[in-house]
């Protein structure tokens, strides 16, 4: 019904609303009601600079839920996740991945080992895996636990 209507993000929410029966969607749909600035709002600080031009830059996080028998498994499917997301947006850090439960966020590990290599690289194995450490990409400097850093 609204697809091609030139209305506001806010009216549309609150159509939607109207519309809805009572349930979950509806609260989100009263958020967006209440979030979000109307036309007129908007146009009115049109010539003022973007919204976020004086913010310094903020991390943020991405919360993957996905189902897995056990801890083995769960840090198997994060390392495909990662190295999926690391492929298509490079600019992703995949050393800073940490997994958790998904009712404990609070307690976390990370995906890949993590250990900082005699030449500053990164260890991009398993978290807790045997024998060598080894950087990213192929043929990345493989080192040792006895190889001093510097």
């Amino acid at each position: 019904m609204l697809d091609r209507a030139d209305v506001s993000e806010r009216v549309r929410a609150a159509i939607a609303h109207a519309l809805a029966k009572p349930d979950a969607l509806s609260s989100y749909a009263d958020s967006l009601v209440t979030h979000y600035p109307t036309e007129r709002e908007r146009r009115s600080d049109r010539n003022g600079p973007p919204a976020g031009a004086y913010q310094l830059d903020r991390r943020w996080t991405l919360h993957l839920s996905y189902l897995a028998a056990d801890l083995g498994e769960a840090r198997d499917q994060a390392v495909v996740y990662t190295e999926g997301l690391t492929i298509l947006r490079p600019e992703l850090a995949a050393n800073a991945a940490l997994l958790s439960r998904a009712d404990a966020w609070n307690h976390v590990e990370p995906v890949f080992c993590g250990r900082i290599g005699p030449d500053g690289e990164v260890c991009m194995d398993v978290t807790g895996h045997p024998g060598f450490h080894s950087a990213a990409g192929l043929g990345g400097l493989c080192w040792g636990e006895g190889d001093s850093c510097g």
